[in-house]
């Protein structure tokens, strides 16, 4: 099905002859059935390919057909399940051939939520003796307190972790060094100023400590 439906874009594309989708919805298309938050809304016909260049997965859509980004739709004769991520309408010589369904199967749309639901950390530092609470939307890890040294260390860490180049990291942790003793005074705001502007390639790494440094900047 998908070799016949390249060719005849090829072909097509080449100026051989002119297309006809309905015919190739016959050889491999199938009904599907549209889900629009979390409703039924209407059953359309698709058919299944991918991008040659792109080796992206679409389901191919006559042009008028109601189709949004965020619907799922299930094929009523394979029972397959796809989440559509994005729809982009197929031109050819200035008419639309197509709309493309690009989409998800509902394993891979799983994991990316998987991995949106990772552990984000808040660091925030209360009253005069501060204190960090670690809070976490990952609700199987339990809030834990540390004090600002145990912070500290945390950064440290974090940065031997994720920084492999030596002479960045060693000049990394020397700033984090100089802004642990001077907490509290309002030297701490210059060397604060300065890691966050050091550490700007590290953003993902220093991101969940930054409410909590931010918390120490003097007044």
């Amino acid at each position: 099905m998908i070799y016949f439906w390249r060719v005849f874009e090829e072909k097509y594309l080449g100026g051989i002859y002119v297309p006809d989708l309905r015919r190739f919805m016959k050889i491999g298309g199938e009904k599907f059935e549209v889900f629009r938050n979390d409703e039924r809304i209407s059953e359309v016909e698709g058919l299944p390919n991918h991008e040659e260049a792109t080796k992206k997965a679409y389901v191919g859509f006559y042009p008028t057909t109601d189709i949004k980004p965020g619907d799922w739709i299930r094929g009523k004769t394979s029972n397959n399940y796809f989440f559509i991520e994005d729809i982009k309408t197929h031109i050819v010589h200035g008419k639309a051939l197509q709309q493309k369904g690009y989409y998800l199967t509902e394993i891979e749309y799983k994991k990316i939520k998987e991995e949106e639901k990772k552990v984000t950390i808040i660091y925030n530092l209360n009253g005069a003796n501060s204190r960090v609470n670690n809070n976490s939307n990952d609700h199987s890890i339990n809030v834990v307190n540390m004090s600002p040294t145990d912070l500290f260390d945390e950064i440290r860490n974090v940065l031997k972790e994720g920084i492999s180049d030596e002479a960045e990291l060693r000049s990394l942790r020397e700033i984090v060094n100089e802004m642990e003793n001077s907490q509290n005074t309002n030297s701490f705001n210059k060397t604060y100023t300065n890691f966050i502007t050091r550490a700007a390639n590290h953003m993902t790494l220093i991101s969940p400590f930054i409410p909590a440094l931010s918390q120490m900047v003097q007044g």
